[in-house]
């Protein structure tokens, strides 16, 4: 029975992100030793507050992200820095090819899912941000 007020999420999340930060400036460690598992593929949390998530993502080889359709769209928009590696964004139903070196722009309400079909894993740095983020 639990209803959590519209600023919950916000409240709750920059609480759970500054749990494991104990210093200031805050100094993070990413990579693929310190990632968890989130919509079907590796995630290192950089920083959350109230309208900003940023992570650093890996989606390895045979991941499907948000294979889900629950999980295919988000209120706010995302951009994604590809900095290592390639696969596919889906959007919207259509494949287009991402790439190291590119940035890739989701418009919120888009339905968007990545795919890895190489041998190799495609990473980068995620920012989701506005109203809800």
């Amino acid at each position: 029975g639990f209803q959590p007020g519209e600023d919950f999420m916000g409240e709750m999340m920059q609480s759970l992100c500054l749990f494991w930060y104990a210093s200031s400036p805050e100094i993070t460690t990413f990579g693929a030793a310190h990632t968890r598992q989130s919509n079907g593929t590796n995630v290192a949390v950089l920083y959350y507050q109230p309208g900003l998530r940023s992570g650093w993502f890996s989606v390895n080889p045979g991941d499907h992200v948000n294979e889900n359709p629950d999980s295919q769209t988000n209120p706010f928009p995302t951009l994604m820095v590809i900095t290592r590696g390639s696969g596919i964004a889906r959007l919207d139903g259509e494949d287009h090819v991402l790439s190291e070196g590119q940035s890739l722009y989701v418009p919120a309400g888009m339905r968007h899912e990545f795919l890895n079909h190489s041998d190799a894993p495609m990473e980068g740095i995620l920012l989701m941000f506005g109203d809800g983020a």
